[in-house]
């Protein structure tokens, strides 16, 4: 047995069937060293907010021992002891590994977890206490998750195998209300090599979210559109499938080399986003995962029978771009890049894309090489098809550093970047900050998000896009190319810009003017309209190419409700411009962005 700098833990069976956000943890089961069967958490829901019809879920049974063991069943448990589901494993063997995969999943926990995709569920290091690496030191480390995940992928990882099964959310959530959690036991019945029988058990907790909240009476009022006339449409930009998983993918990527929590078809990936509240996502398989036309077909063929009259599914790819030209920082990314023998790459999402974008290749170290091409070429190509591209976390792993030639949709080429990435509860600073030193610059792209998710589908700032009469792909791709959209996991926001002529622009809107015919200091009001849950912040800010930095114009705190704000403001002749909202929940568990107006200059 190996010896292990830290126990593996998990919470113990919790009393009640609705408990508290915030109950206290059980004794924990017992050590790692013990060498019992674990039951890991990955695959497993946090949050749903439509309690109705079943959904898949997995969890991963990890064999630590030095010896066999054989799995008889996997039980789904009410804590009142009710059986809400059950797998039958057929005395199927799992050999031990004496600790070999712990060791690599404490490992990935040290790492950026921008790097891991390990931001929840972790065993080891709580994400605060995760200590801070030098890129080299993080490289090394990395390195030596690599090679551990080879002897896996060369073995098979027969140590490991992910149960599915369904959960009926409609039984789990019988009378609950937003704000309650239910506890389901996982309870896995194994048999030892001795012949002796023996069983592990994980609880955890589903939180029921409250919906998305609705515009405020003032929005349709204000904005000229009655009930009926369309509706908002929630969800996710930056989704991830087996398809980039190092072992048991469908098939498998090694270089997706941290990733051996498996993970879910788009088929299960869709009754799972429809369980959050969403209705469309963009199914983004890492480029150097797919390796060839017909693995794109395939993935396209897939994406176009999973859409029905409900919900959506984008097809597209996260593409590794060639950083080019002069570089601004670097990141861990770089040094992992160059101990492959490849060069610097950033990560693009390309959506509603009909053929393959090449990007690096799929053996362990090539996420860097050849072929790549560089962000121009790439982003000429996505729209080539009719797709749009987006800069994905930009100013994180895999960030673009190659700012010097980063063209925004004002000058034909990126039509957003990801501010949101991950399951934050609020914009990620770095990417907001690279974001708008970009606009400063003058290349204007919308701020959007995703989830980035490489397992279950979770709540983050999904993007919301109102879509006019029936909706389907078509109409919900035009929506998004609009602009017409807000980024939030709970509150909405939108704004109205208008002067004292009659004319107006919504959140979204490119309004082109003759700088000769904007007087200085022109005056507007900036229309905020909010519906928030909790006590909030709401900031409204004016942002000019050339300025420093963005401007407040002015902030309102302890707001509730739902309701509009006017905020006086002018466009001037000097510079394109554009005016924005934000909202910040007071406890940080919820925010929303509105997407700017802006104005440019002719």
């Amino acid at each position: 047995m190996r010896s292990l700098p830290l126990l593996l833990l998990a919470p113990a069976a919790l009393a009640l069937g609705f408990v508290s956000r915030h109950a206290p943890a059980g004794p924990a089961q017992p050590p790692l060293a013990d060498g019992r069967v674990q039951l890991l958490p990955f695959g497993l829901m946090d949050q749903v907010r439509r309690p109705q019809g079943l959904v898949p879920m997995q969890v991963q049974v990890y064999n630590p021992g030095d010896g066999a063991a054989f799995l008889e069943r996997l039980r789904v448990l009410e804590p009142s002891g009710r059986l809400l589901t059950e797998v039958d494993l057929r005395g199927e063997r799992l050999p031990g590994d004496g600790g070999e995969v712990a060791e690599l999943y404490l490992k990935q926990e040290l790492i950026d977890p921008q790097l891991s995709h390990r931001h929840k569920q972790r065993l080891f290091v709580p994400l605060d206490q995760r200590p801070e690496l030098l890129p080299e030191n993080e490289a090394r480390l990395f390195m030596e998750i690599v090679q551990g995940v080879q002897r896996l992928k060369q073995t098979g990882a027969p140590q490991l195998r992910n149960v599915g099964f369904e959960l009926d959310l409609a039984a789990l959530f019988a009378g609950a209300r937003p704000g309650d959690e239910a506890a389901v036991d996982l309870v896995l019945d194994y048999r030892r090599a001795d012949g002796s029988r023996a069983s592990s058990t994980l609880t955890h907790a589903v939180e029921l979210l409250p919906p998305y909240l609705e515009p405020p009476a003032e929005w349709y009022a204000a904005c000229g559109l009655g009930r009926g006339a369309g509706a908002w449409y929630a969800g996710d930009l930056h989704v991830h499938n087996c398809r980039d998983e190092a072992v048991n993918g469908c098939p498998s990527c090694a270089a997706e080399s941290v990733n051996i929590t498996g993970s879910f078809t788009n088929a299960d990936l869709k009754p799972q986003f429809q369980a959050l509240g969403m209705d469309f996502y963009s199914t983004t398989t890492h480029s150097y995962c797919i390796q060839n036309p017909t693995e794109f077909d395939l993935v396209k063929t897939e994406a176009d029978t999973l859409d029905d009259a409900t919900f959506v599914l984008i097809c597209g790819t996260e593409v590794s771009g060639r950083e080019t030209g002069p570089q601004w920082g670097s990141d861990s990314a770089d040094t992992l890049c160059y101990l492959g023998f490849g060069d610097p790459v950033h990560h693009m999402g390309a959506h509603a894309i009909t053929s393959r974008k090449y990007g690096g290749k799929d053996g362990f170290l090539d996420f860097c090489d050849d072929p790549k091409r560089s962000q121009w070429d790439n982003v000429a190509a996505i729209k080539a098809e009719g797709g749009f591209a987006v800069a994905n976390h930009p100013n994180g792993m895999w960030g673009f550093n190659s700012v010097a030639g980063f063209r925004g949709w004002n000058h034909g080429y990126t039509f957003g970047t990801e501010v949101w990435n991950g399951d934050t509860m609020t914009p990620n600073a770095p990417h907001v900050w690279w974001w708008k030193q970009r606009m400063l610059e003058g290349e204007f792209t919308y701020p959007l998000s995703g989830s980035d998710t490489h397992d279950a589908a979770m709540d983050f700032g999904a993007l919301h896009v109102w879509v006019e009469g029936a909706y389907n792909e078509p109409a919900l791709l035009a929506g998004i190319r609009s602009g017409r959209a807000y980024l939030s996991n709970g509150p909405f926001v939108d704004l109205q810009l208008r002067d004292g002529h009659g004319r107006s622009a919504l959140g979204g809107a490119r309004v082109f003017v003759q700088a000769s015919k904007v007087p200085p200091g022109y005056p507007v009001d900036v229309e905020v309209f909010y519906n928030v849950a909790q006590a909030s912040t709401v900031r409204v800010w004016r942002g000019a190419v050339g300025d420093p930095d963005e401007t407040l114009l002015q902030e309102f705190t302890g707001v509730t409700g739902g309701g509009s704000f006017i905020v006086p403001a002018t466009v001037e002749p000097t510079a394109s411009a554009w005016y924005r909202a934000e909202i910040e929940q007071a406890d940080g568990r919820a925010g929303a962005w509105s997407m700017p107006v802006y104005i440019i200059l002719k």
